[in-house]
């Protein structure tokens, strides 16, 4: 009998069922691990020591800078001085609420003399609600949050925003770390009926998805949501690769393939969900709204739906007849009538002759007056339903859809199709064997009425204090925020390949008071902007430079450049038009044109980018903008905001030219200028007045002497050329595009 030839379906079903076939693979053998992959510092118990002993103790604010200090001593370089008021205050204003000081807020502190005035500071800001927005910047990019699925679809994910507003409630309330993590990865089996533990799952989901892919094989997809999943949980959590062992043994660290899948083992059950959340009165009112749309839009989706009738026909018959008889046989087969393998095969036979509306669109544009009803009928549709309100409230979620987890198994090169050895959920083995005791008792994992209770069992041994990972990873983070570069230069990466702590001992020292503290992260951060250490200048000392150019034994505050977020919002502050206006759903803000024509260029009728009606929402903090992964705003991607296609431990900080062109030319710019020179003109009574208070507004600092010469000179030189408002434009301008207004001292 001669062989049939398999469709690409067919043969992966084939592969899968030779891989598997129907006796139950044995359970992977348990790995042992040698004394040196053991030894790796990153798996030790915390192990900080007695902070060391000084000469310079009077420079000792807290035992940080014992830490500090004694590195250098002991290389014998000096520290720097520390950095006067006003640069504190603007240091500290952007690290802990991402905006700059107001000029009031500049007089309060610079006249307080009271010797705790610092600190206080530190816990007024801390204390305000932007100090959430701010810390919820760095974790969105951790979670690669979006608002879109990303891909070739890039489709709309409408309740995607609650977990971003969860981010910023939890960080204000300094939520203990421990439960924010827990929430994060089993919200739903932790605190079941709690409305914001199960948005807080939305972090599973915050990554790109594919959700139109063709042919793709359902279990491809299933294993392509699990592998996002499983590498961001590893890299966020344990600043591990893990993700490098997902087709083979880790090149490096002591995660072997088991492993991967061990730990994907986790999520075996979890479904992408989005359970209704909404009030009874917020549905009936939606669907009576629904209602009225749909039957206002019915007379025109009817004549649409006649209008493609026969080229849809046209089509359908074409891929039809492209079928071989065998391949009609099997589709006429009743779906319940049909072995597992005949509905693999049939599931890809219907999708390959599939009509889809891009279909339709292409064969309709072949006839002129065809295409142009179809386009003006579908506008007026598409006006109709943009009238509709936003759904009822949903859950952007991971949850189990029972109890029972599937089996979960090594996939060979990373193929779901090649199923080797079955795996029991685990965290990674070697993390296991550094630890005292039965750090995780897999009998621990106790099913609920509809959950496995595995995710859950995770979240317990993640935020373990036993676990050294989890708190070292934290604490680096937040260094990282208030020093430019972690403890541990690559934040992600603890494992072998990454760098080690310039300070092991201080990192540890931090893990244990973050602990110690019920993990709340808000006394850690005013430990670090309290020190000494912080409070340095970042001018460079000739000896540090010569001999530690890197400023890895920090003798010496790093100099920062404010990130893209920071620098349009204090373009929105110092012009004084930011919308303080926090949460809710994205906001579609005005792109450039020529940004807008370039990307919708097959827009035709409709607006594929709806700009939100009230121009006060475009002023809005840059966190609150709709994130659209496949468009990004030119001013954020100049200033190397993340693509949010990955997740981004550490931004970069380039320089090239599309930034100065975008705060030189770009529309943003220009108009936070003309805004600004209007603010100066109601403010100040006359020139000068208004150069200082646009000095003040700008640089939270008075203008010298030589700096008020220059601007007078530039106004009158401009007025000449073109006029007087043009000329404050042009200044408000320049002072918007000096370093000193782009960079944190």
């Amino acid at each position: 009998m001669p062989r049939r030839a398999l469709g690409i379906p067919a043969i992966l079903v084939a592969l899968g069922t030779l891989a598997t076939g129907d006796e139950p693979a044995p359970l992977a053998k348990v790995e042992k691990y040698s004394a040196d992959q053991r030894g790796h510092w990153a798996y030790q118990p915390l192990d900080s020591g007695e902070p060391p002993e000084v000469k310079e103790a009077g420079w000792v604010r807290n035992p940080i800078d014992r830490y500090v200090l004694g590195d250098l001593e002991s290389a014998d370089l000096p520290h720097s001085p520390e950095a006067d008021r006003a640069a504190l205050l603007r240091r500290a204003h952007f690290d802990l609420t991402g905006l700059p000081p107001t000029p009031e807020e500049a007089d309060a502190f610079l006249s307080d003399d009271r010797p705790d005035a610092y600190e206080r500071l530190i816990d007024r800001l801390m204390d305000r609600p932007q100090f959430g927005e701010r810390q919820a910047q760095h974790w969105l990019d951790l979670a690669h949050y979006a608002d879109t699925n990303g891909f070739e679809l890039d489709a709309e994910r409408p309740d995607a925003w609650r977990y971003r507003d969860w981010l910023v409630a939890a960080m204000n309330a300094d939520m203990p770390y421990d439960r924010f993590v827990s929430l994060q990865v089993a919200g739903d089996e932790i605190a079941p009926g709690d409305r914001d533990a199960l948005i807080a799952t939305g972090f599973c989901r915050a990554g790109p998805r594919e959700v139109v892919g063709g042919n793709i094989v359902p279990e491809v997809k299933r294993q392509n949501e699990l592998t996002e999943i499983t590498a961001t949980v590893g890299s966020v959590f344990l600043s591990l690769t893990v993700a490098c062992a997902r087709c083979h043994d880790h090149k490096f660290d002591a995660i072997p393939t088991t492993d991967y899948y061990r730990l994907q083992a986790f999520f075996a059950a979890g479904e992408l969900s989005e359970p209704s959340i909404a009030q009874p009165a917020e549905v009936e009112a939606f669907e009576a709204a629904k209602k009225a749309v749909d039957e206002k839009a019915a007379p025109l989706r009817k004549e649409m739906a006649e209008l493609e009738a026969p080229y849809r026909a046209a089509i359908a018959a074409r891929r039809q007849a492209m079928l071989k008889d065998e391949e009609r046989a099997l589709l006429a087969i009743p779906e319940a009538d049909r072995t597992a393998e005949q509905k693999r095969i049939a599931n890809g036979l219907a999708n390959s002759i599939r009509v889809t509306w891009e279909d339709v669109a292409h064969e309709v544009s072949q006839d002129p007056a065809d295409h142009a009803r179809r386009e003006a009928l579908k506008l007026q549709i598409h006006e109709i339903v943009r009238t509709l309100p936003r759904p009822p409230a949903h859950a952007f979620a991971l949850t189990d859809s029972s109890a029972e987890a599937p089996d979960s198994f090594v996939l060979r090169r990373g193929d779901p199709m090649t199923k080797g050895p079955r795996v029991e959920p685990r965290p990674p083995g070697v993390i296991l064997a550094c630890q005292e005791g039965d750090a995780f008792d897999p009998a621990s994992i106790t099913p609920g009425e509809k959950t496995t209770g595995r995710r859950a069992a995770l979240a317990k041994w993640l935020a373990d204090e036993a676990n050294p990972l989890v708190a070292r990873v934290i604490v680096n983070r937040l260094w990282q925020q208030h020093f430019g570069r972690g403890l541990v230069s690559t934040p992600s990466d603890f494992g072998v390949r990454g760098e080690p702590p310039s300070h092991p001992e201080l990192l540890d020292w931090l893990a244990e008071r973050l602990i110690e503290g019920g993990w709340k992260l808000k006394p850690i951060h005013r430990l670090m902007m309290t020190s000494a250490a912080y409070r340095q200048a970042s001018r460079p000392i000739e000896a540090l430079t010569e001999q530690d150019e890197p400023n890895d034994l920090l003798g010496r505050q790093n100099r920062r450049r404010v990130d893209a977020e920071s620098l349009r919002d204090s373009l929105l502050v110092v012009s004084g038009e930011l919308n303080p206006k926090m949460g809710g759903p994205g906001v579609l803000a005005p792109l450039e044109k020529e940004v807008k024509d370039l990307i919708f260029t097959e827009a035709e009728e409709v607006d594929l980018w709806p700009v939100d009606p009230d121009p006060a929402e475009h002023r809005r903090r840059s966190i609150y903008l709709f994130k659209k992964r496949n468009v990004r705003y030119p001013l954020l991607e100049s200033f190397d905001a993340p693509d949010n296609q990955t997740a981004c431990p550490r931004r970069e900080s380039s320089t090239h030219a599309l930034q100065a062109l975008n705060l030189l030319n770009g529309d943003l710019a220009l108009g936070r200028a003309h805004a600004l020179a209007e603010r100066l003109a109601r403010e100040a009574p006359d020139a000068e007045g208004r150069v200082r208070r646009a000095y003040r507004l700008a640089l939270c600092r008075d203008p010298s002497p030589e700096e008020l010469a220059r601007a007078s000179a530039f106004i009158a030189e401009q007025s000449a050329a073109l006029s007087e408002p043009a000329a404050w434009d042009d200044f408000a301008l320049a002072l918007l595009n000096c370093n000193e207004f782009l960079y944190i001292p």
